[in-house]
């Protein structure tokens, strides 16, 4: 006599066919187990019949294998594609969690992003491409700066630290004659972007103002340039340039774009 196995699934009923023991156990006896999990397809009972403790071990042992091992297993590299990671902390080294990380090409149209994970950890998978920049933005309530990273190989695989700097919450608004204008891109470079390296990763932001042109990020402190990038509104000005001086937490006075 054959004794069978069987679990039922959300999505399937799958069944094992074992050949009987007769030491394992009494005749007769019987084991109903109810299992909560969080798996793809999750168990909703399984039922074991005639089967002794030790048994009942090997058994749910071998059924969870069968059953959820396959799906847990996934190849560790991606042919024909490139693999951004990385993780990112604050100046603790402890891990930030929500954090956005966008990736694009520089002089191409590459355009990926993602979110860090509990552990403060992302991964970006895309196709090969030039170099590219990685931005890296914080929720605001974090009071943790944004940071790019340069030239990351659009050919090959990288890994990447990033430690965020504390900062001050600037916001402002981008106007003309007193209209608000959406959808611009707001960058700020510290004045040693050119010169000095960590400046260049954390010495600066990026933002797009909303729909009553208005903006915020979270900058490090000092001597900075704000440019307003203007491709929406033909017949304003293209481009707008101002020294900003970033010591405490700002709210900015109203930026006029002229018209050209």
């Amino acid at each position: 006599m054959a004794r069978a196995v069987w679990i039922k699934c959300y999505s399937r009923v799958d069944y094992l066919v074992y050949k009987n023991h007769p030491a394992d156990c009494q005749p007769g006896e019987q084991i109903t187990i109810h299992i909560v999990s969080i798996f793809v397809a999750p168990i909703k009972f399984l039922k074991l019949k005639n089967l002794s403790s030790t048994s009942l071990f090997s058994t749910l042992f071998l059924v969870l294998s069968t059953v959820f091992l396959p799906g847990l297993i996934s190849p560790v590299w991606s042919f024909g594609q490139e693999i951004v990671s990385g993780r990112v902390t604050d100046g603790h080294n402890k891990p930030v969690k929500f954090v956005k990380v966008e990736l694009w090409e520089k002089d191409g149209e590459l355009y990926q992003h993602t979110s860090t994970n509990r552990r403060g950890e992302f991964k970006i998978k895309h196709d090969p491409c030039g170099p590219c920049y990685l931005e890296v933005v914080a929720p605001l309530k974090s009071r943790l700066a944004q940071a790019l990273v340069e030239d990351i190989p659009g050919n090959d695989d990288r890994s990447v630290l990033v430690s965020l700097k504390r900062g001050f919450l600037i916001r402002g608004k981008v106007l003309h004659q007193g209209k608000p204008l959406r959808d611009l891109v707001v960058k700020v470079y510290s004045e040693d972007h050119a010169t000095d390296d960590n400046a260049r990763t954390y010495g600066g932001g990026a933002a797009r103002t909303g729909i009553m042109g208005g903006f915020e990020m979270v900058l490090t402190p000092g001597e900075k340039r704000i440019v307003v990038l203007n491709s929406r509104y033909p017949e304003l000005s293209p481009r707008y340039e101002a020294k900003l001086k970033v010591i405490e937490d700002a709210q900015l006075a109203d930026i006029e774009i002229p018209e050209k």
